[in-house]
C-alpha cells in the first residue's frame, strides 16, 4: 500500500456537525487531547436514553420535543458505550438491549420503529418501518454480541437465519424485505451484515460469506461512493493493506474527500458526521496519516 495521507483534516466536522453518538464514536479512537470531552458526552447520552429504554432518532438529544427511539441509533449507541471502556452505565445498558429484544420482528429482523413513519423520507429507501431491515438487523445483532448475548440465544439464532435466508442469488443483500426489487443488491447493507454474521461464527471461509465478496466485486464499479464502498469488509476479512482492492477502496475514499474533512453518503452530497466517523476510524487502523 502506498504511503497515503488525508488531505483534510475530519475532525472538526465531527465535532461540529456530529450527534453524542458521533462524537463519542470518534473520541474512542482519537488521541488523548479529545478525551476531556467524554464525561460531558456521556452526561449527555445518559439523560437522552427514553423511558422505553431507546435511544432518540437520529440523535436528537437535546430537543423540548419527546423524539421517539430509534432501533438503529440504539443499535448504534451501545457497541460504542461499550467501547469507552466505562462499567457506569450497566442499568442504562440493560434497558436499551431489552428494547432492542422486544422489538424484534416476527420474521426475525429489525426494522426502524414505527414511530417514526412519519419522521422518515419516502426517498430513503434504505429505511423502512413496516419491513425488515437487513443491515438494521446486523447492527442489532452486533449490538446484542458485543454486549455479551451468546450467539446461541433464540433471537440472534433467529436473527441469524433471517439474515442468511435473504442473501440473493448474486450473493449480496438487499436493504429490505417487501422490496420491489429483492434480488438487487445494496452495497451500503453488506458491512452490517456481513459484520453480524463474523459475530455470531460465521467463518471467513464460509460459502455465505465468499458469496458475498463475489457480490462485491460484481460491483466493482460502485465502490467510488462513500456508502457503497467495501473498505470496511475487506477490512474485517483480513485483506492484506496491499491487497488491490484494498489500495483502490482507499484511493477513492481520498480522492472523494472533501475540503470540510468529510464524506458524505455519496459523493455529491454534502458531509455526513455518520459517513466522516466511520471512514476516519477504518483509515487509521490501516495506517492512513492524518494531516
Amino acid at each position: 500500500m502506498q504511503d497515503y495521507a488525508l488531505k483534510y483534516d475530519p475532525v472538526p466536522i465531527i465535532f461540529k456537525q456530529g450527534n453524542n453518538y458521533h462524537i463519542l464514536r470518534a473520541l474512542n479512537f482519537l488521541e488523548k487531547k479529545y478525551t476531556g470531552k467524554l464525561n460531558d458526552i456521556l452526561t449527555k447520552i445518559r439523560a437522552a436514553q427514553n423511558d422505553d429504554g431507546g435511544w432518540p432518532w437520529l440523535g436528537r438529544w437535546g430537543f423540548d420535543e419527546k423524539i421517539p427511539s430509534s432501533i438503529t441509533d440504539t443499535a448504534y449507541i451501545i457497541p460504542t458505550l461499550i467501547d469507552t471502556g466505562t462499567d457506569t452505565f450497566p442499568e442504562e445498558l440493560e434497558r436499551a438491549l431489552n428494547f432492542l429484544l422486544e422489538t424484534q420482528r416476527e420474521d426475525g429482523g429489525w426494522s426502524e420503529s414505527p414511530q417514526l413513519g412519519k419522521t422518515m423520507s419516502a426517498s430513503w429507501a434504505w429505511f423502512s418501518v413496516d419491513h425488515s431491515v437487513t443491515w438494521i438487523t446486523g447492527l442489532v445483532i452486533t449490538a446484542l454480541t458485543k454486549a455479551g448475548h451468546p450467539p446461541d440465544t433464540p433471537n440472534i439464532r433467529k436473527a441469524r437465519g433471517f439474515l442468511k435466508g435473504l442473501q440473493n442469488r448474486e450473493g449480496g443483500w438487499n436493504s429490505h424485505t417487501g422490496s420491489e426489487e429483492p434480488e438487487s443488491t445494496d452495497m451500503w447493507a453488506m458491512e452490517d451484515v456481513i459484520s453480524a454474521l463474523l459475530a455470531t461464527g460465521e467463518k471467513k471461509s464460509s460459502k455465505t460469506i465468499k458469496k458475498a465478496e463475489d457480490a462485491i466485486l460484481i460491483h466493482r464499479d460502485r465502490w467510488k461512493e462513500p456508502v457503497e464502498n467495501p473498505l470496511g469488509v475487506f477490512f474485517m476479512l483480513g485483506y492484506d493493506k496491499e491487497h488491490q482492492y484494498v489500495d483502490e477502496c482507499i484511493h477513492y475514499l481520498l480522492e472523494n474527500q472533501k475540503e470540510d474533512g468529510g464524506w458524505g453518503y455519496y459523493n455529491s452530497w454534502r458531509s455526513s458526521p455518520d459517513q466522516t466517523v466511520h471512514w476516519l476510524e477504518i483509515l487509521l487502523k490501516l495506517g492512513v496519516r492524518t494531516r
